[in-house]
C-alpha cells in the first residue's frame, strides 16, 4: 500500500510541475525583432522545474507522506518513492516532449 503512494506522489508532482511550466511558458511574453530571448526563457523555465520536479517530489514523499511503521515498511517506501521519482522526472520530460511536438506553433513548442 505504501509503495501505491509513493508513486502516486511522484506522478502527481511530475503532473503539477508540468502545468506549471505551462503556466510560466505562457506568462512570457513574445519579443519582436530578430534575436528575440523569449524562448530561451521558456526553455530554461521548463528545465529549471525538471530539476526541480525530482527534488521536490522525494523530500515531500519522504516528510510528508512516511508511514509510520517498522524499518523493513519504511525501506519498502523509500525504494518505491526513489523509483517514483524517477519514473516521474521521466514522465515529465516525455509529457513536456510531446506537448512540445503538439504545440510547436505555441509558446510551449520553445521547451524543447
Amino acid at each position: 500500500m505504501e509503495s501505491t503512494s509513493a508513486y502516486i506522489i511522484s506522478i502527481i508532482t511530475a503532473l503539477i510541475f508540468l502545468l506549471l511550466s505551462a503556466i510560466i511558458a505562457n506568462a512570457i511574453k513574445f519579443e519582436g525583432g530578430s534575436n528575440p530571448k523569449d524562448p530561451q526563457a521558456r526553455k530554461t523555465w521548463f528545465w529549471i522545474l525538471a530539476i526541480l520536479n525530482p527534488a521536490v517530489c522525494f523530500l515531500l514523499g519522504y516528510y510528508a507522506f512516511k508511514p509510520e511503521a517498522n524499518i523493513m515498511v519504511l525501506n519498502n517506501y523509500v525504494t518505491a518513492l526513489s523509483i517514483g521519482t524517477a519514473i516521474g522526472f521521466i514522465l515529465y520530460i516525455i509529457i513536456g516532449f510531446v506537448m512540445s511536438k503538439i504545440f510547436s506553433t505555441g509558446k510551449i513548442g520553445h521547451w524543447f
